[in-house]
C-alpha cells in the first residue's frame, strides 16, 4: 500500500481552507457601492448588458478595453448577478492569480517549502488586496496580475513571455509603466533582446481589434491613454506621493505639472542608468527588489497620482520581506500607508494626513535604495 503523503494533505487542506475563508471574506463585502461604482463602472456595465458586444463601438467608458472584454464575458455568461457584484468579479478573480503567482516567485527561493503557501496567502489577505477589488470595486488587481507574472518570467531568465504579459498589463492599465525604469536598464544590458519589446505594441494592439471590430475607430482607441492623462488637474489624488507636500491649488498645477513630469522621467532614467552600471549578477532577488523599487519610486515621484497607484507597490513589498525576512517590517508600513490613504476617498474621512503617510513611503524608498546600494558595493568587491 502507497504511504500517505501527510505533508501534501496538509498543504491542500490549508489551501482550500484559505481559499474558501477569502473567498467569505470577500462575498461579505460585495454590496458596498463606492462613489466610482455610480459615476462609472455601473453605467459602463449598464451600456454593457444593454448592447452587448456592440457597445464596444462606443465611446461610453475611459478605460482601455480588456477590462471592458471581462465586463462583457460577466454580462453574457452571467446576466443575473447584481451590476455590483459584476464589476468586481473579474479582480476578485484576480486576487487569487496573483496570490498564486507571488507565491511561485517566493517558491524560487524556498522550493519544496511551505513558505510560498503563506507568501500566497499574505496577499489573498492583505488589507489593501481586499479592499481595493472587493470592497471597492477598482481594476488594479488585473494589470498588477500581469505584472506580477511579467517579473516571475524575467525572474527565470524567460524574457519572450516576461514582455508578453507586460504588453498585457499595460493595455489594462497605463500604471503599468511604474516598471519601465528596470526594463530600459534590462534592454541596456542585454538581459532581453529589443525584439522582444515588440511584444508590447503587438499585444496593447491586439487587445483593441475586438473593440475596433465592432465598429470603434482605431484612432478614438488610440486615444484613451493619453485623454487619461488630462482628465484631472491635480497634482496629488490622496496618492502620498511628492506632491502631496505642495498645495494642490489650480494655480500652482500648471507650473509643478510639467516640473513634475520631468521630475519624474529624470529619476525613472537616473535609476535605469544605475542599474545598468551596477556590475554584480542580475539574480532572481536582485530583480525582485529592482523591481519592487521601480514601482514604489515612479508613483512617488509622478504628479497626478491616486491613492490606488501603490497597488503593485503593497504586493511586491510582502514578495520582498520573503526573500529578505530582515525586512518583514516594509509590507506592514506599505500596507498601513496604502490602507489609510485609501480612507479619504472610501468614507470622506482622513485619519493620518497623506503628507505624513508621504514621508512614510520616502522612509520606505530610503532603506530600499540603501539596501540595493549595499548588495552591489557587495557584489562588486566580493572579497
Amino acid at each position: 500500500m502507497k504511504k500517505v503523503n501527510w505533508s501534501k494533505v496538509t498543504d491542500a487542506f490549508l489551501v482550500v481552507a484559505g481559499v474558501i475563508l477569502a473567498v467569505v471574506l470577500r462575498y461579505s463585502l460585495l454590496d458596498f457601492k463606492s462613489v466610482d461604482f455610480f459615476a462609472y463602472t455601473h453605467g459602463w456595465y449598464n451600456t454593457i448588458q444593454t448592447n452587448g458586444f456592440s457597445a464596444f463601438r462606443l465611446d461610453f467608458a475611459n478605460y482601455n478595453p480588456p477590462y471592458l472584454y471581462l465586463l462583457y464575458f460577466v454580462a453574457r455568461f452571467f446576466p443575473n448577478i447584481p451590476d455590483v457584484v459584476a464589476v468586481k468579479l473579474p479582480s476578485i478573480a484576480a486576487d487569487f492569480v496573483s496570490a498564486w503567482l507571488a507565491s511561485r516567485i517566493v517558491a524560487l527561493k524556498y522550493p519544496d517549502s511551505p513558505i510560498p503557501l503563506f507568501a500566497g496567502f499574505a496577499v489573498m489577505y492583505a488589507p489593501t488586496v481586499v479592499l481595493n477589488s472587493a470592497f471597492w470595486g477598482q481594476a488594479d488587481s488585473l494589470y498588477t496580475t500581469a505584472l506580477i507574472a511579467s517579473i516571475y518570467f524575467l525572474m527565470i531568465r524567460k524574457p519572450g513571455p516576461a514582455m508578453l504579459f507586460y504588453g498585457l498589463s499595460i493595455s489594462f492599465k497605463a500604471q503599468a509603466i511604474f516598471l519601465s525604469p528596470l526594463l530600459f536598464a534590462l534592454l541596456l544590458r542585454k538581459e532581453i533582446s529589443w525584439k522582444y519589446f515588440l511584444f508590447i505594441p503587438l499585444v496593447m494592439i491586439l487587445a483593441l481589434i475586438p473593440a475596433w471590430i465592432a465598429g470603434r475607430s482605431l484612432l478614438s482607441l488610440l486615444a484613451i491613454y493619453p485623454s487619461q492623462a488630462g482628465q484631472y488637474q491635480q497634482l496629488s489624488m490622496h496618492a502620498p506621493s511628492l506632491f502631496s507636500w505642495i498645495p494642490n491649488s489650480g494655480a500652482l498645477y500648471p507650473y509643478f505639472y510639467p516640473l513634475g513630469l520631468t521630475l519624474a522621467a529624470a529619476t525613472g532614467l537616473f535609476y535605469s542608468m544605475y542599474i545598468y552600471r551596477s556590475r554584480g549578477q542580475l539574480t532572481p532577488s536582485a530583480l525582485l527588489e529592482f523591481a519592487f523599487v521601480s514601482i514604489l519610486l515612479m508613483p512617488f515621484v509622478l504628479p497626478q497620482m491616486h491613492e490606488r497607484y501603490f497597488y503593485p507597490a503593497d504586493i511586491f513589498s510582502i514578495v520582498f520581506a520573503f526573500y529578505f525576512p530582515n525586512f518583514f517590517f516594509v509590507p506592514i508600513i506599505m500596507s498601513t500607508i496604502s490602507f489609510f490613504s485609501y480612507q479619504p476617498t472610501l468614507f470622506d474621512v482622513e485619519p493620518v494626513p497623506i503628507n505624513l503617510l508621504a514621508i512614510g513611503i520616502l522612509f520606505l524608498l530610503i532603506i530600499l535604495i540603501r539596501h540595493i546600494i549595499l548588495m552591489r558595493v557587495a557584489d562588486d568587491n566580493p572579497h
